[in-house]
């Protein structure tokens, strides 16, 4: 079907005047968080800014559903008060009132060793006395502020860093489970200087995990950062999806839905967008600038700017399933005391982790009910992901049977399936952070925001977000012409 050259009409208001999406300043091409706060930057910088989001409704993989008394979360459960940013948004969208915290419940973790949930520590005294580790383990974990830092350059694996500063069991029980429970990835191929880059900060600078973690302190005070292991977990009366309808509230009829962009080409100075509407048209419209905020597995859109980035074909993603059951209480024999469980590799199992969403949060759960929430798949494990929805919920009650000592099956249950989940920053990934710095670069005005550029935490995403709005405000502002 032919690019016909009619533009979207449908007037849109920016301070008291009409615009044509012929004219606006920026468009977003993807309505997830980041795509969402970078709009929301630039419509409070009085620029017009016109958002092109695929599906049918905003948020990304921020998906919340209510049911039969249940509130789940389809995708990311929590934020984190770590970035001042994200406090700044909130308020912003007047949500500041509607955010709700993590019950105190809720600080213990726990991990699965030998079959059985241990309570993470979080004391020097409770690291002495956990049976998570062996009295070696522990012995070992004193010599690491005695250890060099490594010498030779190039990206490393967490396991291997994990491995040579802490210990093979420390890998085993404590960072392979938290990898799987943030990336749904493997240690072994994650690139500790892009998934965790900060680990390798810390060594560089103080060649020692232990004596940075005490020193560093001070500079995430002088920075207004909270450290992620003691800022404030919460989310929001309604569930997490309450922040990108907040903000597509405040943007109106600047989002378009089931509106999915085809191509995007320079036309120097300017740039346009082809897209098919809703009604199935092709339409195109231009503007000053770009802003990509949909993900790195929609490659070909990338392609139709540089053929020149295999890099980015490169991105995995693997496949996730989020399931939720209900149980009545008084079915479950684990008391749910706690944030969640992660299970480690060597243990075997079919779930990745699982969270205790209603202990988490009020309001989760029918009164004499509690809401669980596991995950499957991921790079661990992708071919769980791929069973049809009877096996994958009996393979997951059965593993969780013998950690909770469940009595009967659950009572409800939903499955969210995300067939391309979570960008793994797997090793190389350097590669790709330069392959699109170098697009942005040839490309005046194209600018790329996502989970996949600096952490794929809601965060770091609205941080995403903000950094794209700060330089499409610049970018515009130095091509605008001084009036004299």
């Amino acid at each position: 079907m032919p690019v016909t050259q009619e533009l979207y009409n449908t007037p849109l208001k920016v301070d008291g005047g009409d615009y044509k999406a012929a004219n606006v300043d920026a468009i977003i091409i993807g309505a997830g968080i980041a795509g969402l706060t970078a709009a929301h930057g630039i419509h409070r910088a009085h620029l017009s800014v016109l958002v092109f989001e695929a599906s049918d409704s905003v948020g990304g993989a921020i998906r919340t559903l209510r049911s039969n008394g249940y509130l789940v979360e389809c995708g990311p459960n929590t934020l984190l008060d770590t970035h001042p940013e994200v406090a700044t948004l909130i308020e912003e969208v007047s949500l500041s009132d509607a955010r709700i915290f993590a019950s105190d419940k809720a600080k213990k973790r726990f991990v699965v060793r030998n079959g059985v949930p241990v309570p993470l520590p979080t004391s020097a005294g409770a690291f002495l006395r956990t049976p998570l580790f062996s009295t070696r383990a522990k012995l070992r974990l004193t010599a690491e502020p005695f250890i060099r830092k490594r010498r030779t350059n190039g990206e490393e694996s967490i396991a291997s860093f994990t491995t040579r500063r802490l210990g093979k069991e420390f890998l085993d029980y404590a960072i392979d489970p938290f990898v799987s429970g943030v990336y749904a990835g493997r240690p072994e191929r994650l690139s500790v200087q892009h998934a965790f880059p900060k680990l390798g900060e810390i060594e560089e600078r103080y060649g020692s995990l232990i004596i940075g973690q005490v020193l560093g302190a001070r500079e995430r005070k002088r920075r207004a950062d909270t450290a992620k292991t003691s800022g404030r977990m919460f989310s929001f009366e309604n569930g997490l999806d309450q922040l990108p309808l907040g903000i597509a509230d405040a943007l109106g009829q600047r989002i378009r839905t089931r509106c999915r962009v085809r191509s995007i080409h320079y036309l120097n100075p300017n740039w346009q967008v082809e897209y098919e509407d809703a009604s199935g048209r092709i339409r195109a419209a231009n503007a000053n600038s770009v802003v990509y905020a949909s993900g790195l597995q929609h490659t070909s859109l990338i392609a139709s700017l540089s053929s020149t980035a295999p890099e980015i074909e490169t991105v995995d993603y693997p496949p996730l399933n989020v399931v939720a059951l209900g149980f009545r209480t008084e079915d479950i024999g684990h008391a749910l005391d706690g944030f969640g469980l992660l299970v480690p590799a060597c243990e075997d199992r079919f779930v990745l982790g699982a969270l205790f969403s209603s202990t988490l949060f009020d309001g989760r759960a029918p009164v004499g009910h509690a809401l669980i929430t596991a995950f499957v798949g991921g790079a661990r494990s992708p071919d769980n992901a791929s069973l049809d929805d009877a096996n994958l919920l009996s393979a997951t009650v059965q593993d969780l049977t013998s950690l909770f000592q469940l009595k009967t099956g659950p009572v409800w249950h939903h499955i969210s399936r995300w067939p391309k989940a979570i960008p793994q920053y797997n090793l190389g990934y350097g590669s790709v952070k330069a392959a699109l710095n170098n697009i942005e670069e040839r490309h005046p005005g194209l600018f790329f925001a996502g989970n996949y550029l600096s952490g794929i935490s809601v965060a770091e995403s609205i941080r995403s977000g903000v950094t794209a709005s700060e330089h499409v405000e610049s970018f515009i502002r130095k091509s605008q012409p001084v009036v004299i």
